[in-house]
C-alpha cells in the first residue's frame, strides 16, 4: 500500500477490517499498529511534499522579483502562490495607505464577494489591525467570534458575506514599518502548522521587497519626470504666448471685417478644441459652435437640462459681472466647463460658455476671456443695428393696422425695404405674451425669423405681418421659439388668407378679440385660427373668465354636472343633435349608435334642461355646448400635462 501510495481512506478501511477480521489478539495488534505507522510515515512524506513545494514557490517568487517588472503582476503571482500552497480558499494582500489610515485589498484570488474585494479595513481593528501592532503573524480558527482583535461591522459583514471562517494573516515588514498583510482564508475552521505560518511570513517578506523596490524606482522616476516636466513647461509656455498673440490678431481682424457673434464662437473653438454655446440675457441658449467630439455637445445640451447646473451657471455669472473675469462650473470629473459673461456697458448682454474634456491653461482661460469680450461688443453692436431696423419695421406694422391708412404706394415704400411686397397675399400673426416679457421673446425670435416678414411689439402685443409662402416658417418658428418657452405663457391667433392691404385694420382688431376669448377660456402656448374663434369672441368682448364661466354654468350647467357625476356625455350628444340640426338618424349616424339610444339620452336631457327644446334656445345652447368644449380641452390638456411630469418625475 505504501508503495503504490495508497490513500488515508484505504488504510482506515483496512485498520476496520483487521480490527474485525483477525481473532488473534497479538496478530492484531501488531497489525493494527504496522497499518498506523504506515499512516504516520504517508502524513510525513505529504508534510514534507508540501514543504518541498512551499520552497519551490518561494524560490519561484523571488525569480519573479527580477524577472516581472508589472509589481501588481508580482504580486497577484504572491497571492495565488500562497493560496496553492496551502489548499487555501482565499489568498489576498493589503495594502497600508497612509493618506487614509486604513488597509485595502491590493490583490486577491479566489474572492467571490464584491464586498469583501473592496472592504477598507481601519488601523485598529480586525486581524490587519493586531498584525500592524504587533508586527507578527496572527491566525484566527473562526474570525467571528474571535476576541483576540477589535471587530468593526463592515469587516464583520464583507467577512460573513464571503463565508470565511479561518484566517492566517503575516506582516509585509520594511524595517521596523508594516505596510500591508498577506492573508489565506478558509470557509471551514482550520489550523496551521508552525511551518506554514513561516511559510507565508517568507511569502510577505518578499511582497514588502518588491512593493518597496517599487516605490524607490518610482520616486526616481518621478524625479526624472519632474525635470523632463520643467523642460516641457517651458516649451509650452512659449507656444501659449505665442497662440494668445495670434488669436488677438485673428479676433481683431474678425471685428474689422464685421463678423457676426458665431464667427467669433467658431474660432474660439478652433483654437481651444471644445464645444462653445452661446446664452442669451435670460440664459437661454442661442447660438453654437464646435470642433470638439460629437459627445461634447450633447453633454453640454445635457448639463444645461439639470436644474442644479443652471443654478450654477448662474451663480458663475453674478461672480463674472462682479470681478470682470469667467469662473469654472464643476460638472464632475472629465470635463470642464468656463463661463464668461458677454457685458455691454453696464447690462448683461448675454453668456459664452465652453465645455472641453480637459481643464484650461492659464493662458487659454485669457483667450477665452478675449472672446468673451469681443463677443460682447460684436452683440451691442449688433444690437444697435437691430434697433434701427426694429424701429423702421414698428413704424410700418403701426402703419398697416391703422385705421387711417396709407395709401397702398406710402405703405410699399415703407414695407419694400424690409423685404415684404404687398402687392402678395398676406397672413398676420398676434400674440400675447406679458408685459415685462415682450421685448425678451422679440429678441429671441428677430434672429429666427426671415427677412420680408413683420416682427414687432404694437399696442401691447407681438404682431407679425408676412406673405403666405413664409407663413408655414413663421408659425413653425413661433412654436419653437415662444410657445414651448413655459415661463412666457404665450398665446395667438392667426388669420386667414388677406388679398387686400386695406382689410388689415380689421384683422387686426379680430385677432385681438381672438385672444381675449383664449385669455378667458385660460389657454396658452398655442396658435388658434382666427376662424374658429370669431362668433365667440364677438359675443363676449371685453368679457373676464368668470364671465364666460357664468355663462355656460348659467346654461347648461346642469347638463355638465350629470356628466361629472355619472360619467356619462350628454353635453357631446346634444352638441352633435344641434350640429346636425336635430336631425336624429345624421346624429346617430355621426355618434354610432342607435336613433333608440339616442332618444333616451335626448329624454335624459328632457329632464336636466326642462325648456331646452323651446325656439329661441338652441342658439344660446349651441353656442354654450361649445364653449364647454373648448374649455374641456384646455382641462384635458392640463390634465395630461400634469401626468406626463408626474411619469417623467
Amino acid at each position: 500500500m505504501l508503495q503504490r501510495n495508497a490513500s488515508a481512506r484505504e488504510f482506515d478501511e483496512m485498520l476496520e477490517r483487521v480490527e474485525a477480521a483477525v481473532r488473534d489478539p497479538a496478530e492484531r495488534s501488531l497489525l493494527a499498529g504496522s497499518i498506523r505507522a504506515a499512516v504516520a510515515i504517508c502524513e510525513q512524506q505529504a508534510l514534507q511534499q508540501r514543504r518541498e513545494r512551499g520552497l519551490l514557490v518561494v524560490l519561484e517568487s523571488a525569480h519573479d522579483l527580477t524577472s516581472i517588472r508589472d509589481l501588481e503582476l508580482v504580486l497577484q503571482a504572491i497571492v495565488r502562490r500562497a493560496r496553492q500552497i496551502f489548499s487555501a480558499d482565499i489568498g489576498y494582500l493589503t495594502n497600508f495607505d497612509r493618506v487614509r489610515n486604513d488597509f485595502y485589498i491590493r490583490a486577491t484570488e479566489g474572492a467571490i464577494s464584491e464586498r469583501f474585494k473592496n472592504v477598507r479595513v481601519p488601523p485598529d481593528h480586525g486581524i490587519c489591525g493586531h498584525v500592524l501592532k504587533h508586527k507578527t503573524p496572527y491566525h484566527s480558527s473562526d474570525y467571528l467570534t474571535d476576541h483576540g482583535f477589535a471587530h468593526e461591522q463592515g469587516i464583520d459583514l464583507a467577512v460573513k458575506d464571503e463565508g470565511v471562517q479561518s484566517l492566517l494573516g503575516a506582516p509585509l515588514m520594511v524595517g521596523n514599518h508594516c505596510i500591508g498583510v498577506l492573508c489565506i482564508c478558509d470557509r471551514q475552521p482550520r489550523r496551521h502548522a508552525p511551518w506554514e505560518v513561516a511559510m507565508l511570513s517568507t511569502l510577505a517578506a518578499q511582497a514588502a521587497v518588491a512593493i518597496e523596490n517599487a516605490r524607490l524606482f518610482q520616486e526616481a522616476q518621478v524625479a526624472l519626470q519632474r525635470a523632463s516636466d520643467a523642460n516641457a513647461s517651458l516649451h509650452r509656455q512659449a507656444e501659449e504666448i505665442q497662440t494668445a498673440a495670434d488669436a488677438h490678431e485673428q479676433m481683431t481682424r474678425l471685428v474689422a471685417r464685421g463678423c457676426s457673434v458665431v464667427d467669433i464662437l467658431n474660432m474660439v473653438a478652433s483654437m481651444l478644441g471644445g464645444h462653445m454655446m452661446l446664452l442669451d440675457e435670460a440664459e437661454q441658449p442661442t447660438q453654437r459652435a464646435t470642433v470638439a467630439p460629437a459627445h461634447l455637445a450633447s453633454g453640454l445640451t445635457e448639463l444645461l437640462g439639470r436644474t442644479k447646473i443652471q443654478d450654477m451657471v448662474h451663480h458663475a455669472l453674478t461672480e463674472g459681472r462682479r470681478t470682470g473675469r469667467s469662473h469654472e462650473v464643476d460638472v464632475g470629473p472629465g470635463r470642464c466647463l468656463r463661463v464668461a459673461a458677454l457685458m455691454g456697458a453696464d447690462r448683461l448682454l448675454g453668456a459664452m460658455l465652453m465645455l472641453s474634456d480637459r481643464a484650461m491653461s492659464a493662458n487659454e482661460v485669457r483667450t477665452f476671456e478675449r472672446g468673451a469680450l469681443v463677443a460682447g461688443v460684436v452683440l451691442l453692436s449688433q444690437e444697435r443695428s437691430e434697433l434701427v431696423v426694429s424701429g423702421e419695421s414698428a413704424a410700418a406694422i403701426r402703419a398697416l393696422v391703422s385705421w387711417q391708412q396709407e395709401s397702398i404706394a406710402a405703405l410699399q415704400l415703407r414695407t419694400q425695404p424690409l423685404g415684404l411686397d404687398l402687392g402678395l397675399a398676406l397672413r398676420m400673426v398676434v400674440l400675447s405674451v406679458e408685459d415685462r416679457h415682450i421685448e425678451y421673446a422679440l429678441r429671441r425670435m428677430r434672429p429666427a425669423v426671415a427677412r420680408g416678414t413683420l416682427l414687432e411689439e404694437c399696442e401691447g402685443f407681438i404682431v407679425a405681418i408676412c406673405s403666405e409662402a413664409a407663413f408655414e416658417a413663421l408659425q413653425s418658428t413661433l412654436q419653437a421659439t415662444l410657445l414651448v418657452d413655459a415661463r412666457l405663457g404665450a398665446v395667438g391667433v392667426t388669420s386667414d388668407t388677406l388679398s387686400q392691404v386695406d382689410g388689415l385694420p380689421d384683422c387686426f382688431r379680430a385677432l385681438k378679440r381672438g385672444i381675449d376669448i383664449l385669455r378667458a377660456l385660460g389657454r396658452s402656448h398655442e396658435l388658434a385660427p382666427e376662424a374658429t374663434l370669431s362668433m365667440y369672441s364677438l359675443l363676449f368682448e371685453h368679457r373676464r373668465a368668470a364671465d364666460v364661466a357664468g355663462f355656460i354654468e348659467a346654461t347648461v350647467g346642469d347638463l355638465v354636472q350629470h356628466d361629472q357625476r355619472r360619467s356619462t356625455d350628454l353635453t357631446g350628444t346634444l352638441l352633435a343633435y344641434l350640429e346636425h340640426a336635430q336631425n336624429a338618424k345624421a346624429t346617430a349616424d355621426s355618434l354610432q349608435i342607435h336613433v333608440n339610444t339616442l332618444r333616451q339620452r335626448l329624454e335624459s336631457v328632457d329632464n336636466l334642461l326642462k325648456d331646452w327644446r323651446q325656439d329661441g334656445r338652441f342658439l344660446e345652447l349651441h353656442v354654450a355646448l361649445r364653449m364647454h368644449m373648448l374649455r374641456r380641452t384646455v382641462h384635458s390638456q392640463a390634465l395630461l400635462g400634469s401626468v406626463t411630469a408626474g411619469a417623467v418625475a
